[in-house]
């Protein structure tokens, strides 16, 4: 009876990692492809349970080019077709086939008044404003 309930409390434990690990998944939209570069994104609150928070763009770039490149952009969002929120220039730096995303890559953009639920309305959008892309020797 004993050896019973440990095995089925360890099927348990697994099953629920299992399901974890599957929720932490994050799927990202494509936005475009450029012949070295790939944008990839996905929406989310700025602080999750919050239901009037902030909408947070997180942006992917995949590197498809077998050089080291820099990528200059600033982020844009419009309301109306009017630009209402342009971030400061970034500049990101990808090693070959390298995949940079969300915050910790400098890629998580948000704007004041813009909730989750106006990113899908029709009045708003948003794009990502390339200026520069070069192959450089080494990412620093």
């Amino acid at each position: 009876m004993k050896n019973t309930l440990l095995m089925i409390f360890a099927a348990l434990c697994v099953m629920l990692c299992m399901n974890v690990a599957e929720a932490q998944v994050v799927n990202y939209e494509p936005h475009v492809t450029l012949d070295e570069l790939q944008v990839d994104y996905r929406w989310q609150r700025e602080r999750v349970f919050a239901k009037n928070s902030n909408a947070v763009l997180n942006l992917q770039l995949t590197n498809l080019s077998g050089s080291h490149i820099n990528v200059h952009f600033v982020v844009a969002y419009y309301r109306d077709g009017q630009l209402f929120f342009e971030s400061e220039e970034n500049v990101i730096c990808l090693r070959p086939d390298q995949r940079l995303r969300g915050g910790r890559a400098g890629l998580r953009f948000v704007a004041d008044g813009i909730l989750l639920e106006d990113v899908g309305k029709e009045t708003f959008d948003w794009d990502i404003l390339i200026s520069e892309i070069h192959e450089v020797s080494d990412c620093e």
